[in-house]
């Protein structure tokens, strides 16, 4: 929120109609509606919308893909965190995303998304991490393929049902991008004012935040 609050909600009015796209289980999306805002949710699993209701009744979340996503000038403003466009594995399906919610946004209206950049990508996905509770366990294992320009998350995660512990396997594929090559995407897609802000900091590292118009922004 506070990168929300310097970069993108300024330049809103007030119960103005935001976009989450990549929303997960709801926890911006609440935030931004407990702040007045008209927010439609986005994400592609049933079970982060699921779970993104109950989390937040108030916000209109919608099951779809965000390749295929849009709305013709519905929206004051969308937002993209988390890495969301990391996910998208092609520039031109990066390219199509950016299409549809340039035609989603209002004359004026402002777009804000982070991503990590390929070396972020590599500093920050080799390793293994494990969560331990009483009734779960999860252990994400990731992987940077160089050559490929890909990394590779596997997460195993053992649940206990009653006296049973059931397995759950998953793999998630995130592409970096460099700063250069999305600023290009973005004017090719008309943004205007377009600004990109480094994180600095470990943690941070190779983390882009970008902030841009459509024409007519003030």
């Amino acid at each position: 929120m506070p990168v929300l609050e310097r970069l993108l909600l300024p330049h809103l009015p007030e119960e103005g109609r935001i976009l989450d796209l990549g929303c997960g289980t709801g926890n911006l999306a609440r935030a931004l509606w407990e702040r007045g805002y008209q927010v439609t949710a986005v994400d592609v699993s049933a079970g982060m919308v699921r779970e993104a209701r109950e989390n937040a009744p108030e916000v209109e979340f919608v099951q779809q893909d965000m390749r295929t996503f849009k709305r013709r000038e519905a929206f004051h403003a969308v937002v993209a965190m988390f890495a969301t466009v990391n996910h998208l594995l092609t520039v031109e399906e990066l390219r199509q995303v950016l299409e549809n919610i340039r035609e989603s946004l209002r004359g004026g209206g402002w777009l804000l998304f982070d991503f990590n950049t390929s070396d972020g990508l590599r500093e920050r996905w080799n390793g293994m991490e494990a969560v331990v509770e009483e009734d779960m366990v999860v252990i994400s294992q990731g992987k940077y393929d160089v050559e490929r320009g890909i990394a590779t998350t596997k997460i195993t995660s053992f649940r206990l049902h009653g006296e049973v512990w059931v397995r759950m396997d998953t793999e998630i594929k995130m592409r970096g991008y460099e700063e250069d090559e999305v600023r290009a995407i973005l004017e090719e897609v008309g943004f205007e004012e377009i600004a990109l802000h480094r994180t600095t900091g470990k943690r941070g590292y190779g983390r882009v935040f970008a902030v841009c118009c459509k024409s007519g922004c003030a």
